[in-house]
């Protein structure tokens, strides 16, 4: 029997041992409330990708190594997509390496991080975990024109590209017929519904407007519509001139304000309108690169 206890006194401190000083103990940032030793470090999945997909976000991972689970962690982090700073805080455990955070939408145009740890009992793992901004609710999160022809005029052959942060659903969006229209002041009506005449403020549009800059005169323009990948980029190309005896004179800076109609620009998860305001903080209004 004094044999047998000796050889179990042994053993305890040859665990205890390991468990504060072998090379191979937990790389773990929380106490070992349970007294429970490993033999192996935590090692953190190599990435993660944070997609909206309607009112939620969608993540995914790489499997970490030596885990049972994994931690997800978020903070939100104003309009900024660097998460270097961000003070996180726990949002769910799951043993997948996928997680659906629901209802994550408010405020509309902020930037949320996301941040997934290897996780074993009360260990997770310290060095390496990856982070990922997304950016809430369904938006237009860039706009930018490119020249066609005339530099400086909006003209046969210039382009307007529309960039939303995940998939729309087209039939929402502009029509074939739709006319582009630019007014002489600082209002370009993009995908207008009326067809022929002079341009106004009041006519219905389909995508939107582009505001702030400086147009010089009233001119209205056929245009083509072609939505790429996966239903998140809206290509707008500018036909022929339709009305106005010359080509519009644009200048400035604009930004792309989508249409506030209700029943335009609906997202193809969950049927949602896009972000028209920038009301709570976020950025749903984005500003215009290039130019045409």
């Amino acid at each position: 029997m004094r044999r047998l206890s000796l050889l179990a006194l042994a053993a305890v401190l040859a665990v205890e041992g390991l468990g504060r000083s072998s090379g191979a103990s937990f790389a773990a940032q929380t106490a070992n409330q349970n007294a429970v030793y490993a033999f192996t470090a935590l090692y953190a999945p190599g990435s993660l990708t944070a997609t909206p997909s309607g009112h939620d976000v969608s993540l995914s991972w790489p499997a970490g190594t030596n885990g049972s689970g994994y931690s997800v962690l978020g903070a939100g982090n104003g309009t900024s997509t660097d998460c270097s700073s961000a003070s996180f805080g726990s949002i769910a455990s799951t043993a997948a390496t996928t997680y659906t955070d629901t209802g994550r939408y408010t405020p509309q145009g902020t930037e949320f991080c996301y941040q997934v740890m290897t996780s074993f009992g009360a260990w997770t793992s310290v060095n390496a975990n990856p982070v990922a901004a997304a950016q809430l609710g369904v938006v237009a999160s860039a706009a930018a024109a490119a020249n066609g022809s005339v530099a400086g005029d909006l003209a046969t052959g210039d382009t307007i590209v529309i960039t939303f942060n995940q998939p729309m659903t087209t039939s929402t969006g502009p029509a074939v017929g739709n006319s582009v229209c630019s007014i002489n002041g600082a209002t370009i009506m993009l995908a207008s519904t009326t067809t022929s005449g002079n341009c106004s403020t009041s006519e219905t549009v389909n995508l939107g407007t582009l505001t702030g800059g400086d147009s010089t005169r009233r001119a209205r323009y056929a245009a083509t519509y072609a939505w790429s990948s996966g239903n998140t980029v809206l290509t707008v190309t500018i036909g022929a001139r339709t009305d106005g005896s010359q080509n519009s004179t644009l200048t400035g800076t604009w930004t792309f304000n989508p249409s506030t109609t209700a029943t335009t620009l609906h997202s193809a998860t969950g049927d949602f309108h896009v972000c028209d305001t920038n009301a709570g903080g976020g950025n749903c209004l984005p500003a215009l690169s290039g130019g045409v």
